[in-house]
């Protein structure tokens, strides 16, 4: 029967049944209004951690409910909201702890105060007087004893070290203190411990059952799920952070790597167009070079051939070349000539 008046609610919602009057003051609660505990929505609201304790934060104000936990943890917009839900749940965490280990300082200083006994007041000078007297008793009768037990008188022995007996006790009558004595026996019963968890008052060197009592109580169990929540979540953020800077060292070292490419293709791609320009210079030297060569050449074989026409010149052995050769062109022609020759 819940389960399907929980599916009609979640389809219909839970205003279903109300009338029109009703819904006009009704309002429908979802995960994300701020009247829902976000504490309890993530993890633990501490005001249910210490009921009927001495550390009670009393009820929470806000709403408590496992349905729209449920549904928050179903929710598609879940994991946005969880970092911030955990960090108001860790700020308000830090300061019960901070308070609590105010207050267990303030315990161990208490404890110190009442624990360490007070030192005892000095001896008055005729106890002083009697004291040295008493001590240099004693040590003449030690060696005394020394002496008798050597020589193998021991019944004299015997009876000398009862007189060191009966002289040790009202030695420790002048240096003890009957009042001290009492105060030191008083601490020894009453000395006390402070529990670094919960900042409880605990007797020490008590009963296992009692010490086994406070471990599973609310008060103890609720401050170390609170501790261990603040290690937990600072542990997070901290690798979190580690992550960050190795992920950000990452892609400054990948950026680096790719400017170093891009520099070294630039640098090839200058260092190919100077070759093919250097090349280019080259060659067009050497077609200027071959020029230069093939005009020298030309002009001092056309030199060589004046000189044996007998100095008649360039312009003579052209003008003439053109004449004679077409002199002997005529000329072969008339001899080649069919009607000429068959004459």
């Amino acid at each position: 029967m819940d389960a399907q008046r929980a599916l009609l609610d979640e389809l219909m919602g839970a205003a279903r049944n109300l009338t029109e009057e009703e819904r006009k003051g009704y309002k429908e609660i979802t995960w994300d209004d701020k009247e829902v505990c976000a504490f309890y929505m993530v993890r633990f609201c501490p005001h249910d951690l210490f009921v009927n304790t001495r550390s009670d934060l009393g009820p929470c104000p806000r709403i408590h409910d496992q349905k729209l936990k449920e549904s928050f943890e179903q929710s598609p917009r879940h994991d946005k909201y969880v970092p911030r839900f955990e960090a108001e749940l860790s700020q308000f965490c830090e300061k019960l702890v901070t308070d609590l280990d105010r207050r267990v300082r303030r315990g161990r200083e208490r404890l110190a105060q009442e624990v360490e006994p007070t030192p005892p007041p000095p001896l008055s000078a005729e106890k002083s007087e009697q004291l040295s007297v008493v001590e240099e008793k004693i040590k003449n009768l030690l060696e005394q004893v020394e002496t008798l037990g050597e020589a193998g008188k021991v019944d004299e022995a015997e009876a000398l070290m009862r007189k060191v007996e009966l002289l040790n006790v009202e030695k420790t009558a002048l240096t003890q203190q009957p009042q001290t004595d009492k105060v030191l026996m008083l601490a020894q019963e009453k000395k006390m411990a402070l529990c670094e968890i919960c900042g409880s008052f605990l007797v020490a060197n008590d009963a296992a059952e009692r010490t086994q009592s406070h471990v599973t109580g609310k008060q103890h169990i609720g401050y170390g799920m609170v501790r261990d929540f603040i290690a937990e979540y600072k542990a997070a953020r901290e690798k979190a952070r580690e992550e960050e800077r190795l992920a950000k060292e990452k892609e400054a070292e990948e950026r680096k790597k790719q400017r170093e490419k891009e520099s070294e293709r630039r640098r090839r791609s200058d260092s190919g167009d100077r070759d093919r320009d250097r090349d280019r210079y080259h060659d067009r030297d050497r077609d200027r070079e071959r020029d230069r060569h093939r005009d020298r050449d030309r002009s001092r074989d056309w030199n060589a051939r004046g000189s044996r026409d007998g100095g008649r010149g360039v312009d003579w052995r052209l003008r003439n070349g053109r004449e004679g050769g077409r002199d002997r062109y005529r000329d072969r022609s008339r001899s080649r000539s069919p009607v000429r020759h068959g004459h």
